[in-house]
């Protein structure tokens, strides 16, 4: 189905309870993006509305090399449609069901980017989106994330949700192999178990991450 004279919507990539998220080809351009559309018994209610609108001005606003971009949000029909950049790579989740890992170095890297991110997020007060491993994407060298940017106000304990989750998640997917992957299965064991709602504790997990880091290139 072609939306705006401009996205050839090709396959659905998933549904939330108020979205559809779309596979779709930009015609001009020629590339791969993601089109993000209200479903029909959302747009009907003005709340709703409101905040699918205000997360894509604020997601359009928070940017960051490994974060996607929001390209344009408009109205057809009577229903709110925001277009976003297409990932590089597969999403963590079509791995994880394949039962593939990913090198300790890899996963150290992730968690990095990821203490930094919420980092950001905390100095300026933006709420995040839970975190979801098909949100973040790999092609074999570096990673991409959907953008976790939120309208509303961002809760105490958000980090610590957010960094305690996505440790959940990647734990499965640890090679095992190296000297030091007991040492990344401990740290992020106990991120995922954390309970410390301060705002430093993403800077020492992130200090913690980067010394694990570097003593993995240098064995």
């Amino acid at each position: 189905m072609l939306v705006g004279e401009q996205y050839m919507l090709t396959s659905i990539l998933r549904e939330t309870r108020d979205t559809i998220l779309y596979r779709a080809s930009q015609r001009d351009l020629r590339r791969e993006v993601i089109v993000e559309c209200l479903k029909h018994a959302a747009a009907e209610v003005p709340r709703k509305v409101q905040l699918f609108l205000d997360t894509a001005k604020v997601q359009a606003k928070f940017q960051g090399q490994h974060l996607s971009r929001v390209l344009e949000m408009m109205e057809i029909d009577g229903t709110w449609l925001v277009a976003k950049e297409q990932p590089a790579g597969e999403p963590l989740d079509m791995m994880l069901t394949d039962n593939r890992q990913l090198p300790m170095l890899e996963v150290c890297r992730l968690m990095i980017l990821l203490c930094k991110l919420c980092l950001r997020l905390d100095a300026q007060g933006i709420a995040c989106t839970k975190f979801h491993p098909e949100d973040v994407y790999y092609d074999g060298t570096d990673f991409t994330l959907s953008n976790p940017a939120h309208a509303g106000t961002r809760s105490i304990g958000s980090s610590r949700r957010y960094l305690a989750s996505a440790a959940r998640d990647l734990l499965p997917m640890i090679e095992e192999t190296g000297a030091k992957v007991g040492a990344v299965n401990s740290l992020l064991t106990r991120m995922s178990r954390c309970r410390d709602n301060t705002t430093y504790q993403p800077a020492l997990f992130l200090s913690e991450l980067s010394r694990l880091h570097t003593a993995i290139i240098s064995a």
